[in-house]
């Protein structure tokens, strides 16, 4: 299995319902971060990965609430890392809680603060757990218990923020290498094409098969922010919300165009359910400069 999961911060891309979505430039790079208080939940993979790295935001408010706060993200019954209060002072624990990464003034609160991790399963000792807070690498151990692997629930990575004390953003999960400077962008959109109904809110609908939306990449704005040289690791195409109203149509499938020739993607049943999400993500190899031309977006079928 290769995945690649992208999420600006928005609850809705999980598995789960309940979550809730909080726009804030102040508590996301993205604008957008969510919490989510379901137990052993979050998001359900096809297989089981037999090593996973992530990356993600943190922003901890510490208001007077702070006592009831938590956070953790684990996979199958191994608790990847937990961000709590214990005797009113900030603890981030990993590797199952047995290893603590950072306490006191080490942990980041009032700010965004930046996880990156990588776990290897290994039952004898021989399992990798490697974690870096705001650059600052805390764990990096090559003998630990990871034992996920046998466990009923290692398909699901379990994503917990009990309240709004702690919202979550620029979520990047897979079970191939991650660097811990990759980042979640929202791409500026210079220009937009369809046949599609536009609603004049920032949604269009489509009202036969074959219709499409195609988006074009505002790069000029992109490459003042990060550079044109800037490297693209994936590309996450995201309708929310995204949903259907009758029987007929009811799926969409991601395209990209370039140079004329349009290249089709993964293709998503979509809901009825008029809170319901869809996305697209897949990995690339490309420079910001290579956006130049391409357009992004979503034809409508049966």
């Amino acid at each position: 299995m290769a995945f690649k999961y992208i999420n600006p911060g928005y609850a809705e891309l999980l598995s789960v319902s309940g979550g809730t979505t909080v726009t804030g430039e102040q508590y996301s790079k993205t604008g957008v971060s969510f919490w989510q208080p379901t137990y052993y939940k979050g998001l359900n993979l096809s297989e089981v990965p037999s090593e996973l790295y992530g990356k993600f935001d943190m922003y901890i408010k510490n208001s007077e609430n702070a006592d009831r706060a938590r956070f953790s993200i684990a996979i199958g019954d191994y608790k990847i890392m937990e961000a709590e209060t214990f005797w009113s002072k900030w603890k981030i624990r990993g590797n199952n809680n047995n290893n603590t990464l950072a306490a006191g003034e080490e942990v980041r609160v009032k700010a965004i603060s930046t996880v990156w991790f990588h776990i290897k399963p290994g039952q004898n000792n021989d399992g990798l757990f490697h974690a870096v807070i705001d650059e600052r690498e805390v764990c990096n151990k090559s003998d630990a218990y990871v034992g996920y692997l046998t466990n009923s629930d290692a398909k699901t990575i379990s994503i917990l923020s009990g309240t709004d004390e702690i919202l979550i953003s620029n979520l990047i999960l897979s079970d191939e290498a991650i660097s811990p400077r990759e980042q979640v962008v929202m791409l500026p959109v210079q220009a937009t094409q369809t046949n599609m109904t536009d609603c004049g809110d920032g949604s269009y609908e489509a009202t036969a098969a074959n219709q499409e939306i195609l988006q074009t990449v505002d790069v000029v704005a992109l490459s003042a922010q990060y550079g044109a040289d800037s490297r693209v690791t994936g590309i996450s195409l995201l309708g929310n919300p995204a949903y259907r109203t009758a029987e007929g149509l009811c799926a969409l499938t991601a395209l990209e165009k370039s140079g004329g020739n349009v290249t089709e993607y993964g293709r998503h049943i979509v809901e009825q359910n008029p809170n319901s999400t869809v996305m697209d993500t897949r990995t690339v190899s490309m420079r910001i400069a290579e956006l130049t031309g391409r357009q992004f977006g979503w034809r409508a079928g049966t």
